[in-house]
Protein backbone atom coordinates (compact mmCIF):
# COMPACT_ATOMS: atom_id res chain seq x y z
CA UNK A 1 0.00 0.00 0.00
CA UNK A 2 1.73 3.84 -0.96
CA UNK A 3 2.18 5.75 1.67
CA UNK A 4 0.48 9.02 2.32
CA UNK A 5 3.91 10.68 1.43
CA UNK A 6 3.69 9.01 -2.10
CA UNK A 7 0.03 9.46 -2.49
CA UNK A 8 0.82 13.52 -2.08
CA UNK A 9 3.36 13.38 -4.16
CA UNK A 10 1.47 11.77 -7.07
CA UNK A 11 -1.24 14.38 -6.12
CA UNK A 12 1.14 17.16 -6.57
CA UNK A 13 2.43 15.59 -10.06
CA UNK A 14 -1.45 15.62 -11.23
CA UNK A 15 -2.16 19.09 -9.70
CA UNK A 16 1.14 20.07 -12.12
CA UNK A 17 -0.27 18.80 -14.90
CA UNK A 18 -3.87 19.95 -14.53
CA UNK A 19 -2.60 23.35 -13.81
CA UNK A 20 -0.52 22.11 -16.70
CA UNK A 21 -3.67 21.32 -18.95
CA UNK A 22 -5.77 24.54 -17.76
CA UNK A 23 -3.13 26.70 -19.23
CA UNK A 24 -3.01 25.48 -22.67
CA UNK A 25 -6.56 25.42 -22.39
CA UNK A 26 -6.76 28.93 -21.26
CA UNK A 27 -4.51 29.83 -24.01
CA UNK A 28 -5.58 27.94 -26.65
CA UNK A 29 -9.29 29.82 -25.77
CA UNK A 30 -7.85 33.11 -25.81
CA UNK A 31 -6.08 32.11 -29.24
CA UNK A 32 -9.47 30.80 -30.73
CA UNK A 33 -11.18 34.28 -29.22
CA UNK A 34 -8.50 36.05 -31.24
CA UNK A 35 -9.09 34.56 -34.06
CA UNK A 36 -12.83 35.53 -33.54
CA UNK A 37 -12.05 38.89 -32.61
CA UNK A 38 -10.09 39.69 -35.55
CA UNK A 39 -10.46 37.43 -38.97
CA UNK A 40 -12.19 39.72 -41.40
CA UNK A 41 -13.83 36.35 -42.77
CA UNK A 42 -17.50 35.07 -41.08
CA UNK A 43 -16.58 31.79 -39.12
CA UNK A 44 -19.63 30.40 -37.40
CA UNK A 45 -20.54 27.69 -35.07
CA UNK A 46 -23.69 25.35 -34.83
CA UNK A 47 -25.23 22.20 -33.03
CA UNK A 48 -26.01 19.45 -35.12
CA UNK A 49 -29.53 20.96 -35.90
CA UNK A 50 -27.62 23.66 -37.63
CA UNK A 51 -28.59 26.14 -34.47
CA UNK A 52 -26.24 29.00 -34.29
CA UNK A 53 -23.88 28.84 -31.29
CA UNK A 54 -21.19 31.58 -32.09
CA UNK A 55 -20.19 34.24 -34.56
CA UNK A 56 -17.81 36.05 -35.45
CA UNK A 57 -16.47 39.69 -35.63
CA UNK A 58 -16.37 39.00 -39.20
CA UNK A 59 -19.66 37.61 -39.43
CA UNK A 60 -21.50 40.40 -37.44
CA UNK A 61 -19.87 42.54 -41.01
CA UNK A 62 -21.12 40.24 -43.50
CA UNK A 63 -24.78 39.55 -42.08
CA UNK A 64 -25.32 43.13 -40.03
CA UNK A 65 -26.21 41.51 -36.82
CA UNK A 66 -24.30 41.34 -33.37
CA UNK A 67 -23.50 38.20 -32.42
CA UNK A 68 -26.16 37.95 -29.20
CA UNK A 69 -29.11 39.26 -31.72
CA UNK A 70 -29.14 36.01 -33.52
CA UNK A 71 -27.54 32.94 -31.37
CA UNK A 72 -29.78 30.68 -31.74
CA UNK A 73 -31.62 31.22 -34.71
CA UNK A 74 -30.86 28.86 -37.29
CA UNK A 75 -27.84 29.27 -39.55
CA UNK A 76 -29.95 28.54 -42.83
CA UNK A 77 -32.21 31.68 -42.05
CA UNK A 78 -29.51 33.94 -43.06
CA UNK A 79 -28.84 32.48 -46.78
CA UNK A 80 -30.40 33.95 -49.74
CA UNK A 81 -31.49 30.15 -50.26
CA UNK A 82 -32.07 28.70 -47.02
CA UNK A 83 -33.52 25.22 -48.66
CA UNK A 84 -29.90 24.91 -50.63
CA UNK A 85 -28.18 25.92 -47.76
CA UNK A 86 -29.75 23.15 -45.62
CA UNK A 87 -29.19 20.36 -48.39
CA UNK A 88 -25.56 21.41 -48.36
CA UNK A 89 -24.98 21.18 -44.82
CA UNK A 90 -27.39 17.90 -44.69
CA UNK A 91 -25.08 16.35 -47.71
CA UNK A 92 -21.65 17.71 -45.66
CA UNK A 93 -22.77 15.80 -42.14
CA UNK A 94 -23.87 12.65 -44.36
CA UNK A 95 -20.52 12.07 -46.01
CA UNK A 96 -18.32 13.22 -43.29
CA UNK A 97 -15.22 15.38 -45.04
CA UNK A 98 -14.82 18.75 -45.23
CA UNK A 99 -16.84 20.82 -48.39
CA UNK A 100 -16.21 23.61 -50.01
CA UNK A 101 -18.92 25.76 -52.03
CA UNK A 102 -19.59 29.36 -53.39
CA UNK A 103 -23.16 30.48 -51.26
CA UNK A 104 -24.79 34.17 -51.01
CA UNK A 105 -25.97 35.51 -47.96
CA UNK A 106 -28.75 37.77 -47.23
CA UNK A 107 -27.56 40.71 -44.69
CA UNK A 108 -29.38 42.68 -42.33
CA UNK A 109 -30.09 45.80 -44.71
CA UNK A 110 -31.13 43.32 -48.05
CA UNK A 111 -28.53 42.95 -49.89
CA UNK A 112 -26.72 39.74 -50.76
CA UNK A 113 -23.25 39.03 -49.60
CA UNK A 114 -21.52 36.16 -51.64
CA UNK A 115 -19.38 33.96 -49.81
CA UNK A 116 -16.20 30.98 -50.37
CA UNK A 117 -18.18 28.49 -47.45
CA UNK A 118 -16.15 26.23 -45.91
CA UNK A 119 -17.53 24.12 -43.71
CA UNK A 120 -15.97 21.40 -40.86
CA UNK A 121 -17.23 18.71 -39.08
CA UNK A 122 -17.54 19.30 -34.83
CA UNK A 123 -16.96 16.40 -32.53
CA UNK A 124 -16.30 15.61 -29.44
CA UNK A 125 -13.26 13.63 -27.99
CA UNK A 126 -15.24 10.21 -28.91
CA UNK A 127 -15.73 11.28 -32.66
CA UNK A 128 -19.47 12.28 -32.03
CA UNK A 129 -20.72 14.95 -34.66
CA UNK A 130 -21.56 17.89 -32.04
CA UNK A 131 -22.20 20.75 -34.75
CA UNK A 132 -20.67 22.33 -38.03
CA UNK A 133 -17.74 25.10 -38.21
CA UNK A 134 -18.35 27.52 -41.06
CA UNK A 135 -15.37 29.36 -42.34
CA UNK A 136 -16.99 32.25 -44.87
CA UNK A 137 -15.27 34.58 -47.23
CA UNK A 138 -16.40 37.75 -48.39
CA UNK A 139 -16.48 37.60 -52.20
CA UNK A 140 -18.76 40.11 -53.03
CA UNK A 141 -16.77 42.37 -54.42
CA UNK A 142 -14.61 39.62 -56.42
CA UNK A 143 -18.19 38.55 -58.04
CA UNK A 144 -18.45 42.30 -58.74
CA UNK A 145 -15.84 42.84 -60.64
CA UNK A 146 -16.15 39.34 -62.37
CA UNK A 147 -19.65 40.50 -63.78
CA UNK A 148 -18.19 44.01 -64.69
CA UNK A 149 -15.35 41.83 -66.56
CA UNK A 150 -18.59 40.16 -68.71
CA UNK A 151 -19.90 43.12 -69.37
CA UNK A 152 -16.68 44.79 -70.43
CA UNK A 153 -16.03 41.46 -72.82
CA UNK A 154 -19.88 41.89 -74.11
CA UNK A 155 -19.71 45.76 -74.79
CA UNK A 156 -15.98 44.97 -76.28
CA UNK A 157 -17.99 42.21 -78.59
CA UNK A 158 -20.91 45.12 -79.54
CA UNK A 159 -18.18 47.88 -80.03
CA UNK A 160 -15.96 45.36 -82.37
CA UNK A 161 -19.83 44.70 -84.37
CA UNK A 162 -20.72 47.95 -84.56
CA UNK A 163 -17.36 48.89 -86.62
CA UNK A 164 -18.46 46.61 -88.69
CA UNK A 165 -22.14 48.13 -89.38
CA UNK A 166 -20.67 51.40 -89.26
CA UNK A 167 -18.73 50.83 -92.28
CA UNK A 168 -22.37 49.20 -93.98
CA UNK A 169 -24.16 52.53 -93.00
CA UNK A 170 -21.82 55.17 -94.10
CA UNK A 171 -22.06 54.23 -97.67
CA UNK A 172 -25.68 54.54 -98.10
CA UNK A 173 -25.59 57.21 -95.89
CA UNK A 174 -23.04 59.16 -98.66
CA UNK A 175 -25.48 57.97 -101.13
CA UNK A 176 -28.73 59.20 -99.98
CA UNK A 177 -26.78 62.78 -98.87
CA UNK A 178 -25.62 62.80 -102.99
CA UNK A 179 -29.11 62.16 -103.97
CA UNK A 180 -30.84 65.18 -101.58
CA UNK A 181 -28.02 66.99 -102.95
CA UNK A 182 -29.29 66.87 -106.75
CA UNK A 183 -32.77 66.59 -105.41
CA UNK A 184 -32.23 70.03 -103.95
CA UNK A 185 -30.63 71.67 -107.31
CA UNK A 186 -34.33 69.55 -109.16
CA UNK A 187 -36.21 71.52 -107.30
CA UNK A 188 -34.91 75.24 -107.49
CA UNK A 189 -34.53 74.59 -111.38
CA UNK A 190 -38.16 73.43 -111.30
CA UNK A 191 -40.10 75.96 -113.18
CA UNK A 192 -44.14 74.34 -112.94
CA UNK A 193 -43.74 74.45 -109.34
CA UNK A 194 -45.26 76.79 -107.02
CA UNK A 195 -43.14 78.65 -104.54
CA UNK A 196 -44.85 77.37 -101.75
CA UNK A 197 -44.37 73.66 -103.07
CA UNK A 198 -40.73 75.23 -103.85
CA UNK A 199 -40.43 76.33 -100.49
CA UNK A 200 -41.63 72.66 -98.79
CA UNK A 201 -39.58 70.99 -101.34
CA UNK A 202 -36.52 72.02 -100.29
CA UNK A 203 -37.22 72.29 -96.64
CA UNK A 204 -37.74 68.26 -96.85
CA UNK A 205 -34.67 68.02 -99.06
CA UNK A 206 -32.46 70.05 -96.33
CA UNK A 207 -33.85 67.77 -93.18
CA UNK A 208 -33.00 65.20 -95.17
CA UNK A 209 -29.77 66.55 -95.70
CA UNK A 210 -29.16 67.38 -92.02
CA UNK A 211 -30.12 64.10 -90.90
CA UNK A 212 -28.04 62.38 -92.84
CA UNK A 213 -25.11 64.32 -91.64
CA UNK A 214 -26.09 64.11 -88.27
CA UNK A 215 -26.18 60.15 -88.80
CA UNK A 216 -22.55 60.08 -90.30
CA UNK A 217 -21.27 62.19 -87.54
CA UNK A 218 -22.81 59.92 -85.16
CA UNK A 219 -20.82 56.55 -86.96
CA UNK A 220 -17.60 58.33 -87.37
CA UNK A 221 -17.55 58.93 -83.34
CA UNK A 222 -18.42 55.67 -82.97
CA UNK A 223 -15.46 54.82 -85.37
CA UNK A 224 -13.62 56.93 -83.32
CA UNK A 225 -14.32 55.29 -80.02
CA UNK A 226 -13.20 52.25 -80.97
CA UNK A 227 -10.27 52.63 -82.79
CA UNK A 228 -7.32 53.30 -80.58
CA UNK A 229 -5.34 55.81 -82.33
CA UNK A 230 -2.07 57.50 -80.51
CA UNK A 231 -2.12 61.65 -80.07
CA UNK A 232 -0.53 63.72 -82.02
CA UNK A 233 1.11 65.88 -80.48
CA UNK A 234 1.73 69.57 -81.08
CA UNK A 235 2.76 72.97 -79.20
CA UNK A 236 -1.33 74.46 -78.81
CA UNK A 237 -2.27 78.06 -77.53
CA UNK A 238 -5.34 76.84 -75.37
CA UNK A 239 -6.57 80.48 -74.96
CA UNK A 240 -6.89 80.54 -78.82
CA UNK A 241 -8.32 76.95 -79.11
CA UNK A 242 -11.17 77.96 -76.73
CA UNK A 243 -12.33 80.99 -78.64
CA UNK A 244 -11.96 78.97 -82.24
CA UNK A 245 -14.41 76.75 -80.55
CA UNK A 246 -16.82 79.55 -79.62
CA UNK A 247 -16.29 80.91 -82.93
CA UNK A 248 -17.20 76.93 -84.41
CA UNK A 249 -20.25 77.08 -82.33
CA UNK A 250 -21.07 80.52 -82.93
CA UNK A 251 -24.38 78.95 -85.49
CA UNK A 252 -25.41 77.45 -81.78
CA UNK A 253 -25.74 80.60 -79.74
CA UNK A 254 -26.92 82.91 -82.40
CA UNK A 255 -30.33 82.68 -81.46
CA UNK A 256 -29.61 82.29 -77.60
CA UNK A 257 -28.94 84.75 -74.59
CA UNK A 258 -25.76 83.38 -73.68
CA UNK A 259 -22.85 85.07 -72.00
CA UNK A 260 -19.53 84.06 -72.21
CA UNK A 261 -17.05 84.58 -69.96
CA UNK A 262 -12.52 84.29 -70.73
CA UNK A 263 -11.36 84.35 -67.25
CA UNK A 264 -8.14 83.99 -68.94
CA UNK A 265 -4.23 84.52 -67.59
CA UNK A 266 -2.35 87.89 -68.77
CA UNK A 267 -0.16 85.90 -70.64
CA UNK A 268 -1.62 82.94 -72.92
CA UNK A 269 -1.13 79.23 -71.88
CA UNK A 270 0.13 76.15 -74.09
CA UNK A 271 0.19 72.92 -73.50
CA UNK A 272 1.59 70.20 -76.14
CA UNK A 273 -1.22 67.59 -76.72
CA UNK A 274 -3.23 66.19 -79.71
CA UNK A 275 -5.42 69.62 -81.30
CA UNK A 276 -8.14 68.03 -82.64
CA UNK A 277 -8.84 65.42 -79.71
CA UNK A 278 -8.79 68.14 -77.19
CA UNK A 279 -10.67 70.17 -79.45
CA UNK A 280 -13.31 67.50 -80.24
CA UNK A 281 -13.81 67.72 -76.08
CA UNK A 282 -13.73 71.33 -76.13
CA UNK A 283 -16.85 71.45 -78.53
CA UNK A 284 -18.80 68.12 -76.70
CA UNK A 285 -18.31 69.97 -73.24
CA UNK A 286 -19.47 73.38 -74.78
CA UNK A 287 -22.74 71.95 -76.52
CA UNK A 288 -23.95 70.02 -73.70
CA UNK A 289 -23.56 73.99 -71.80
CA UNK A 290 -25.41 75.34 -74.22
CA UNK A 291 -28.10 72.85 -74.24
CA UNK A 292 -28.08 72.64 -70.31
CA UNK A 293 -28.71 76.92 -70.45
CA UNK A 294 -31.67 76.54 -72.81
CA UNK A 295 -34.49 75.91 -70.53
CA UNK A 296 -33.52 78.60 -68.23
CA UNK A 297 -36.87 79.76 -66.68
CA UNK A 298 -35.28 83.09 -66.95
CA UNK A 299 -33.63 82.48 -70.55
CA UNK A 300 -30.45 84.23 -69.34
CA UNK A 301 -27.27 81.95 -70.13
CA UNK A 302 -23.75 81.87 -69.04
CA UNK A 303 -20.74 79.80 -69.85
CA UNK A 304 -17.32 80.83 -68.47
CA UNK A 305 -13.87 79.58 -69.22
CA UNK A 306 -11.01 79.88 -66.81
CA UNK A 307 -7.20 78.59 -67.72
CA UNK A 308 -4.56 77.35 -64.66
CA UNK A 309 -1.45 75.90 -64.73
CA UNK A 310 -1.10 73.39 -61.76
CA UNK A 311 1.25 71.11 -60.56
CA UNK A 312 2.15 69.11 -63.85
CA UNK A 313 -0.83 70.07 -65.62
CA UNK A 314 -2.98 72.68 -67.10
CA UNK A 315 -6.47 72.60 -65.77
CA UNK A 316 -9.21 73.71 -68.23
CA UNK A 317 -12.89 74.57 -66.14
CA UNK A 318 -16.23 75.46 -67.97
CA UNK A 319 -19.17 76.11 -66.18
CA UNK A 320 -22.64 76.77 -66.74
CA UNK A 321 -25.54 78.40 -65.10
CA UNK A 322 -27.35 75.55 -66.39
CA UNK A 323 -29.58 73.57 -63.79
CA UNK A 324 -27.48 70.93 -62.50
CA UNK A 325 -27.61 67.31 -62.54
CA UNK A 326 -29.59 65.14 -60.75
CA UNK A 327 -28.43 63.42 -58.34
CA UNK A 328 -29.19 60.16 -60.07
CA UNK A 329 -27.83 60.48 -63.12
CA UNK A 330 -24.16 61.64 -61.74
CA UNK A 331 -22.86 58.14 -62.10
CA UNK A 332 -23.80 57.33 -65.31
CA UNK A 333 -23.48 60.53 -67.32
CA UNK A 334 -19.71 58.89 -68.58
CA UNK A 335 -21.56 56.06 -69.03
CA UNK A 336 -21.95 54.84 -73.16
CA UNK A 337 -25.37 55.93 -74.39
CA UNK A 338 -26.71 57.67 -71.57
CA UNK A 339 -28.11 60.90 -71.82
CA UNK A 340 -30.71 63.09 -70.42
CA UNK A 341 -30.95 65.49 -73.99
CA UNK A 342 -34.54 64.53 -75.41
CA UNK A 343 -34.90 61.58 -77.66
CA UNK A 344 -33.55 62.97 -81.30
CA UNK A 345 -30.83 65.37 -79.52
CA UNK A 346 -28.38 63.14 -77.63
CA UNK A 347 -26.80 60.39 -78.51
CA UNK A 348 -25.16 59.38 -74.89
CA UNK A 349 -21.59 59.35 -77.07
CA UNK A 350 -20.13 62.90 -76.01
CA UNK A 351 -19.32 62.51 -72.82
CA UNK A 352 -17.80 58.79 -72.83
CA UNK A 353 -15.72 59.47 -75.98
CA UNK A 354 -14.37 63.27 -74.00
CA UNK A 355 -13.61 60.34 -70.67
CA UNK A 356 -11.85 58.39 -73.67
CA UNK A 357 -9.43 61.11 -75.26
CA UNK A 358 -8.72 62.65 -72.10
CA UNK A 359 -7.20 58.82 -71.26
CA UNK A 360 -5.62 58.86 -74.56
CA UNK A 361 -3.92 62.31 -74.10
CA UNK A 362 -2.90 61.48 -70.45
CA UNK A 363 -5.15 63.74 -68.60
CA UNK A 364 -8.62 63.54 -67.03
CA UNK A 365 -11.86 65.04 -66.94
CA UNK A 366 -14.18 65.67 -64.02
CA UNK A 367 -17.53 67.97 -62.98
CA UNK A 368 -18.64 69.17 -59.72
CA UNK A 369 -22.08 70.39 -60.06
CA UNK A 370 -25.14 71.61 -57.60
CA UNK A 371 -29.21 71.44 -58.95
CA UNK A 372 -30.41 74.51 -60.13
CA UNK A 373 -27.03 76.14 -59.97
CA UNK A 374 -25.15 74.37 -62.69
CA UNK A 375 -22.10 72.59 -63.37
CA UNK A 376 -18.70 73.20 -63.68
CA UNK A 377 -16.42 70.04 -66.07
CA UNK A 378 -12.57 70.43 -65.51
CA UNK A 379 -10.56 69.00 -67.84
CA UNK A 380 -6.51 68.14 -66.61
CA UNK A 381 -4.34 68.39 -69.15
CA UNK A 382 -0.15 67.34 -68.74
CA UNK A 383 1.78 69.81 -69.28
CA UNK A 384 4.65 67.83 -69.85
Amino acid sequence: MASIKQLEQQLKKLSLELSKHEIEFHQARQYLQSILENSDDMIFATDVDGTLLSLSKGGERVLGYRSEEITGSFIKQFAVNPQEFEKLIRKFQDEGSPVRFELPFRHKDGHTVYCDVSLISLTNTNGQNMGVVGICRDMTSWKQLQEHLIRVDRLAEIGRIAAGIVHEINNPLAVISEIAGWTKVMVEDAKRLSKKAKKELTKSVNDIMEQTRRCRAVTHQLLGFSRDSAPEKTDVNLDELIRQTITFLQPELKYKDVEIVYNFETTPIHVSTDQKMLEQVLVNLVTNAIHAITDKPDGKGRIEFQIKEGDGHVEVAISDNGPGIKEEDREKIFNLFFTTKPSGIGTGLGLPICQNIMKKLGGEITFETEVGIGTTFRILIPSE
